[in-house]
């Protein structure tokens, strides 16, 4: 029988307090500050978090250096940062995280996430970001985060939209939007900016490059300045009646699989992946068409105004390595 007087009681709890000061100070070690956004860390376990919320979403960037992939969930980091601490300045994120509202609009977009995964419902969802190490209210924050985001920008830019409502229903009349047998799109995109020709082309030929050597979703996981670039640039269906001119003169040029050379649009550039295209037969009224187009055309510039804003406040953060 071992006899535990009060000096090896004292001896035990002293290795004891030696084990847990030794584990404690390796398990610091391994954590390590990346960068500050304005006061606020990113940690090398937050970048290996956000690494495995994009797998998630695009399992393509599983076949990248782990290295790449890790700096692209670093740059995801950043954008939710920024946005985060700009965010603050204008809404009360307590008060907002109790608003109905806000809570009903999450659901729908959880609901398109796993639907866009081709999950069946919210609990396969649940066990499939289980496999990654997520949970459903880690998933639900980041989405409150880009829906203040949008409700920001629109605060902020309402006034500058403008839609052209003759030149839509001049558009619907001479091309027939409202008959049958219209062509519906399933595409992916890559949104990029430049500032003048050189970049331009430094740009393209990274992008090209990149898609050859690792494919358009995960090269839109990389490059593209679209929300869409968390799930591969993937936009899903698209009606012709939706697109511009230009945009259905190079879609008409490439078939399934296949994606356009650079577009240029009000922001920036646009390569588009055409993942599949069909006829679709639907009769609609002019009233029904005009609806979708004005939408459609609000969130295209209503996406070109919040990466406008973004770069503005990006460039005034305080970002330290």
């Amino acid at each position: 029988m071992i006899n535990f007087s009060s000096k090896n009681i004292f001896f035990y709890v002293i290795i004891l307090i030696t084990v847990f000061i030794a584990d404690y100070s390796k398990a610091s070690k391994e954590i390590k500050i990346i960068k500050k956004i304005d006061g606020e860390i990113i940690t090398n376990i937050d970048i290996s978090k956000e690494y495995k919320y994009l797998i998630a979403l695009n399992n393509d960037l599983k076949n990248i250096e782990k290295e790449e992939a890790f700096k692209i969930a670093e740059d995801s980091l950043v954008r939710e940062k920024v946005k985060a601490n700009e965010i603050k300045k204008f809404f009360n994120m307590n008060d907002l995280s109790k608003d109905n509202l806000n809570k009903d609009l999450v659901k729908k977009i959880v609901k398109n996430f796993y639907q866009k995964l081709g999950i069946p419902d919210i609990q396969s969802f649940k066990l499939y970001l289980k496999e990654f190490d997520m949970s459903l209210s880690e998933v639900e924050e980041k989405i409150r985060i880009e829906i203040l985001w949008n409700q920001l920008i629109g605060a902020k830019f309402t006034n500058q939209i403008d839609i052209n409502l003759n030149e839509l229903k001049r558009k619907i009349q001479e091309e027939k939007l409202n008959v049958n047998n219209s062509i519906e799109y399933d595409l992916s995109e890559i949104v990029f900016q430049a500032s003048d020709q050189t970049e331009l082309e430094l740009k393209v030929n990274e992008i090209i490059s990149n898609i050859k050597t690792n494919g358009f979703s995960t090269t839109a996981n990389k490059f593209s300045a679209s929300s869409t670039s968390q799930f591969g640039g993937k936009i899903g269906k698209v009606k012709e009646s939706q697109l511009s001119k230009k945009i259905k003169e190079e879609l008409n040029t490439i078939t399934d699989g296949q994606y356009t050379q650079p577009i240029k649009v009000a922001n920036g550039f646009l390569i588009l992946l055409i993942n599949s295209k069909k006829i679709v037969n639907y009769q609609l009224n002019e009233k029904d068409v005009l609806a979708e187009m004005i939408e459609f055309e609000k969130n295209k510039q209503y996406e070109r105004f919040s990466q406008i804003y973004f770069n503005k406040i990006k460039l005034n953060a305080l970002i330290n390595e």
